[in-house]
């Protein structure tokens, strides 16, 4: 939104995550290594921070230009209240979503679970901090730090991506038993379809290398 203060905020949470992961990763004698950390996405760290950020920064802009002055400090601090407070039972129902997808790790047992089980459990615990400092940290630190005149501003790409976007959603909206039976049999497909696929645990590789053996 060419908020440098906003980014830096949202960028915050990368390092204060990884920070809240590194702390469970030591008490639950978790070691850092290629298959433990190797699923982190700074992406997905910090989407919901991202989310709080624009939602406050809109209405911020919004309400300079309604009182076409510079907000008061208790102005700002109840309109960053209020967009956290707009944004945050749907951001914590998507993160998670997010986590829930790797609670099934967890039921692994033998080797893959001595494998896999340390990447979930990093996995949930750095959105888990991404998830409460989204909403704790990330307001806080707007409503202390986001001063002066605040703009909300659209770049040409998001702009076009949201004139193709509405009039999709309108449809969608319009004709949610066709939305919903395409998901559906989408999702009866792809179960089919997994169905039929083989599965192993570690592909064999061939490489064109000789074993050899002293006996």
């Amino acid at each position: 939104l060419g908020n440098i203060r906003a980014a830096l905020i949202t960028a915050m949470v990368i390092p204060l995550a990884m920070l809240f992961t590194f702390t469970g990763m030591f008490t639950n004698k978790v070691s850092a290594n290629l298959m433990s950390l190797g699923a982190l996405d700074f992406g997905i760290i910090v989407d919901g921070a991202v989310v709080i950020v624009e939602n406050a920064i809109r209405r911020l802009a919004h309400a300079q230009k309604k009182y076409g002055r510079m907000l008061t400090r208790s102005e700002r601090f109840h309109e960053v209240f209020a967009a956290a407070r707009e944004a945050r039972r749907p951001l914590i129902f998507g993160q998670l979503i997010i986590m829930v997808v790797y609670l099934p790790i967890f039921a692994l047992t033998g080797v893959e679970g001595k494998m896999f089980h340390p990447m979930a459990f990093t996995v949930v615990i750095a959105l888990l901090g991404a998830m409460i400092l989204s909403v704790t940290f990330v307001p806080a630190a707007i409503a202390m730090f986001v001063t002066g005149k605040v703009r909300e501003e659209e770049g040409f790409v998001m702009r076009t991506a949201r004139q193709r976007y509405a009039p999709i959603l309108s449809w969608v909206l319009g004709h949610r038993g066709i939305a919903f039976g395409t998901a559906f049999v989408l999702i009866v497909l792809s179960g089919f379809t997994a169905s039929r696929m083989g599965s192993e645990f570690i592909p064999s590789l061939s490489e064109g290398d000789f074993a050899l053996q002293a006996l």
